[in-house]
C-alpha cells in the first residue's frame, strides 16, 4: 500500500491488520465506491516503522484540498495505487523506530505523514515532523495543525517575511489554511483583513480568530439575470432568479475602504478572479503569495502588474519542502507549534466523522462548507460519528 510515498521499508505489516479507508482508483471521493465513488474502508496490513518513524495509533486525521484534488487524480503528485489519503494525524505512539530519541511509547503527537496514510487505525511518522501534543489542546485539534498553520507560518515568515503593522489579506479565509493564516498573520503583529463567502458563521469565525476586517465576499461578486429570462422577458424574483459570478469585481474597492493605502501582503488559497483582483489591492513592493486554486480555476498573471508595482509572486508548495528544504520545513513546524502551545493559534474543528463516514467529509471540503478543518476519527470505529464541533 502507498502508506508513505517511496518508502518501501515502511509499507508492509508484520502478520497485524487495521481498518483504513482505501482508494484503488482514482475517481469522486464525495461518495462511497458501493455508489461509484473512489473510496471505502478495507482491512489492510499494519505499517511497520522505520528506524527515525515513530508509529502512532490514529485518534484524528485531518482532510485538507489537496486530498480532495489526489483522489481525483488532479493534484500535482499523482498517489501510487492502492493509497489512503491523509496526510496529517494526531495520536499515540505505539512504536519508536531504533533511531528515534525525542520521543517515547505513550505520547500524545501530531504529525505529518508525508505523502498520505493518515486515514487509517495506524499510520508511521517520521520523528522530524511529528511533535509532542501540547497539554489542554485535543487530538482533534492537534490533527488539524500541521499542514494549515505549517503552510501559512511558512508561506508568512519565509516568503513574505511580515513583519508587525503590516497588512495581511486573506482570502478564503473561513477554509482551514485562510483560518490559519488570519490567526498566524495575527500572531507576528498583522493587521488582517479577512475575506470569506457568507456571512453568519464565517464571520464570527473570523471574528474570533482576530480577524481585523471582515468583508463577505459574496456582496463583491457581480451577478446577471439567466439569458432565458432576458430573452422572454420573464422572471420577476428579482436577485432569487440572478446568477452569481464569483468574479470579486467589488474586492478592490471594499479592501480600500479598510486599508486606503492597500495591503502589503496577499494569502490567496483560492485562485481564479480572486487572485487577480485580488493582486491589484497589494501596494508598491508587496508580496503576493499563491497558496492553492480552490475555486479551480488556476489564474493568469497580467505581468505588467508586478513590474508596475515592483510586487513579488511567490508560490508556496509546502509539502515539496519534505524534499527540498527539511530543515527549513521542520524549523517553521516548530515556531508555529510554540504558537498552539502558548494560546496564540487555536484550531476550529468544525466537522468530525467516522472512518466509513468519510466521503462525506471529502464533500464538506469540495462544497466548500466547512469553517475550519473536518477530522476523520478512525477510534469511532464502525459506528457513525458526525458531530459539528
Amino acid at each position: 500500500l502507498g502508506h508513505t510515498t517511496g518508502r518501501d521499508k515502511g509499507r508492509t505489516g508484520s502478520g497485524t491488520r487495521m481498518r483504513a479507508v482505501l482508494c484503488r482508483t482514482l475517481g469522486d471521493p464525495t461518495k462511497p465506491r458501493s455508489e461509484g465513488g473512489a473510496l471505502a474502508v478495507e482491512d489492510v496490513p499494519s505499517p511497520t516503522c522505520p528506524r527515525d518513524w515513530v508509529k502512532v495509533r490514529v485518534e484524528a486525521a485531518s482532510l485538507n484540498f489537496a486530498d480532495v484534488l489526489m483522489v481525483q487524480g488532479s493534484y500535482q503528485e499523482k498517489p501510487r495505487m492502492p493509497f489512503i489519503p491523509g496526510g496529517e494525524c494526531a495520536g499515540v505512539v505505539t512504536e519508536c523506530g531504533t533511531d528515534v530519541r525525542g520521543l517515547k511509547v505513550g505520547d500524545r503527537v501530531a504529525g505529518v505523514t508525508m505523502g498520505g496514510g493518515a486515514m487509517a487505525e495506524e499510520c508511521v511518522i517520521p520523528e522530524r515532523v511529528c511533535f509532542p501534543v501540547p497539554a489542554g489542546v485535543s487530538l482533534a485539534q492537534a490533527a488539524a495543525f500541521p499542514v494549515a498553520f505549517g503552510t501559512a507560518h511558512l508561506a508568512l515568515t519565509r516568503y513574505a517575511r511580515v513583519t508587525p503593522g503590516q497588512t495581511v489579506l486573506v482570502l478564503g479565509a473561513a477554509g482551514g489554511v485562510g483560518l490559519a493564516a488570519v490567526q498566524v498573520a495575527k500572531a507576528l503583529g498583522a493587521i488582517v483583513v479577512a475575506v470569506a463567502n457568507g456571512s453568519g458563521s464565517k464571520m464570527r469565525a473570523l471574528e474570533d480568530a482576530g480577524a481585523d476586517h471582515r468583508i463577505d465576499a459574496s456582496t463583491l461578486h457581480s451577478r446577471s439575470r439567466p439569458a432565458r429570462e432576458v430573452e422572454s422577458g420573464g422572471g420577476d424574483g428579482g436577485r432569487e432568479n440572478e446568477i452569481r459570478e464569483d468574479d470579486y469585481a467589488g474586492l478592490k474597492a471594499a479592501v480600500a475602504k479598510v486599508s486606503p493605502a492597500g495591503v502589503d501582503v496577499l494569502f490567496d488559497p483560492v485562485g481564479g478572479a480572486g487572485f487577480e483582483r485580488g493582486l491589484r489591492c497589494v501596494k508598491w513592493g508587496g508580496v503576493a503569495l499563491v497558496i492553492g486554486f480552490a475555486s479551480g480555476v488556476v489564474p493568469r498573471l497580467a505581468m505588467n502588474v508586478p513590474l508596475v508595482k515592483n510586487l513579488s509572486v511567490r508560490g508556496v508548495y509546502w509539502g515539496s519542502h519534505s524534499i527540498h528544504a527539511p530543515a527549513e520545513l521542520a524549523e517553521s513546524l516548530t515556531e508555529v507549534y510554540s504558537m498552539l502551545a502558548d494560546g496564540r493559534c487555536v484550531v476550529r474543528v468544525s466537522h468530525a466523522l467516522g472512518l466509513d463516514d468519510a466521503h462525506e467529509g471529502f464533500r464538506t471540503i469540495a462544497e466548500r462548507r466547512a469553517v475550519g478543518k473536518v477530522v476523520v476519527t478512525p477510534a469511532a470505529g464502525k459506528k457513525r460519528a458526525w458531530s459539528r464541533l
